[in-house]
């Protein structure tokens, strides 16, 4: 009725289950980083705004040289535009720093710590298993 499996058989078994579990031990990886990044989307999107406007704060205080060349070569008119300028200046640097600090405090640095747990895990009982060691 029922025969005993033979070498070949048992050999194939383990190579299918050693194939299946490293298919697996290499999926979590993958699927934690992808959490990761997706958790970590938010942030991104605050570092481009902090960029945005630190590309504005260049262009503003592109103007701000400017209108001071303008009013070195003019008396009184032009320095309502350095003031403008000048605020407008401040203003951006402020943004920047404002939206750059909140894109940091989203941002989530860190490993694949599930995956790190459990590849050290898989070692502990392969130890106690397979060469006889207590698990440490």
């Amino acid at each position: 009725m029922y025969e005993r499996a033979g070498y070949r058989t048992l050999l194939g078994r383990i190579r299918n289950n050693v194939r299946l579990y490293i298919r697996k031990q290499l999926e979590l990886p993958r699927q934690e980083i992808a959490e990761i990044i997706q958790a970590n989307v938010g942030a991104v999107k605050w570092f481009g705004v902090a960029l945005a406007f630190g590309l504005a704060t260049l262009i503003a205080f592109t103007v701000l040289v400017i209108a001071l060349v303008a009013a070195l070569l003019q008396v009184l008119g032009p320095w309502a535009m350095v003031a403008a300028a000048g605020f407008v200046f401040v203003w951006f640097i402020g943004m920047a720093a404002l939206t750059g600090y909140r894109g940091y405090k989203k941002l989530e640095l860190r490993g694949p710590t599930r995956s790190i747990e459990s590849f050290k895990e898989t070692v502990r009982w392969a130890k106690s298993r397979l060469l006889g060691r207590t698990a440490s």
